[in-house]
């Protein structure tokens, strides 16, 4: 009798772990150290990143008020405003706690002062290695959010679309200024990341070229910039001139284009003397944002449609 009792305690066992393991495996999934780690992100490259991978609920705050056109479908409900993408509100990095922080180039210059409110990584690329870059630092932020073998993938994935937009500007002859617009000023920039991107990583023909060879002193300064003007464009005789709205993306006055083109542009002409085609790029997007894996496509398939439309109305 003693054994069949031994025997019937050891069913009655069995049968309670069978029902407890559910139990049991549901309570591990929502252990608190099985949690998702939630970080602050400042730069708009990492937060699309982020969208991209899926990991969107791994974001506590990010600057809100600055965000692009392009993620305007993001769910901000359990995202709180972390600042100004240059004005963080330090408050709130200290009520938060977060297990991260991403910054831009723009806050480059805190890292010592945010490394007390939780690990940084600077989003910041290497424009003259820029593949590498972007890969490092989507890889290292994929880390963070335990995403490495998706952010692998989607690496992957985007290489084998920029390829093919490389290879159909690659066919297209036309020449082009990247140019910047500031409370009424325009600017060229040649030597820029924007520029760099542009002309260096998708293959852009430069219409100005002899500037965006610095030379050895001027490698490590700011990037130049020209005034322009009639003159600077009959000089160089672009085909396009690519636009990125600094005003209009932080929320000021946004540039006035049928100024530009009528006091500028139409005075000017390519070197076939017919004129110069004159394109807005998002600025939300190219000024706010970039480096990540959602906007650089949007940025490259931008330029390229760009391009194509360029090249029909020639035709």
């Amino acid at each position: 009798m003693i054994l069949l009792n031994q025997r019937t305690k050891m069913k009655t066992l069995l049968k309670r772990s069978v029902w407890m393991l559910p139990l049991m495996t549901a309570l591990s999934v929502i252990s608190p150290s099985m949690a998702v780690d939630k970080g602050i992100v400042m730069d708009f490259g990492a937060v699309d990143t982020l969208k991209a991978l899926g990991k969107e609920d791994s974001i506590s705050a990010l600057p809100i008020q600055n965000l692009p056109t392009y993620l305007s479908d993001l769910d901000l409900k359990d995202i709180q405003n972390s600042g100004g993408m240059k004005s963080p509100d330090l408050a709130v990095f200290a009520e938060l706690k977060p297990q991260f922080i991403v910054i831009s180039p723009r806050l480059g210059g805190r890292v010592d002062e945010l490394s007390e409110y939780g690990k940084v990584l600077n989003f910041t690329v290497d424009s003259d290695n820029y593949a590498q870059s972007v890969a490092t630092n989507i890889l290292a932020l994929a880390e963070l959010v335990d995403a490495e073998s998706e952010a692998k993938a989607s690496l992957d994935a985007l290489n084998g679309k920029l390829d093919q937009v490389r290879a159909e500007i690659a066919q297209s002859p036309e020449t082009a200024l990247v140019m910047i617009h500031n409370d009424g000023h325009y600017m060229a920039t040649p030597t820029s990341g924007t520029a760099k991107f542009i002309h260096q990583f998708l293959g852009v023909k430069n219409a100005a070229p002899e500037a965006a060879q610095p030379t050895e002193q001027d490698k490590d300064a700011r990037p130049a910039r020209q005034a322009v003007d009639e003159a600077y464009l009959n000089n160089i005789q672009p085909d396009l001139i690519f636009v990125v709205d600094r005003s209009g993306a932080i929320g000021q006055t946004p540039m006035d284009q049928s100024l530009f083109e009528s006091n500028v542009v139409s005075k000017a002409t390519n070197k076939e003397g017919k004129a110069i085609k004159v394109v807005y790029l998002d600025p939300t997007l190219w000024y706010l944002s970039g480096n990540g894996l959602i906007s650089i496509e949007k940025q490259a398939n931008e330029i390229l449609s760009a391009l194509k439309a360029s090249s029909s109305s020639t035709q």
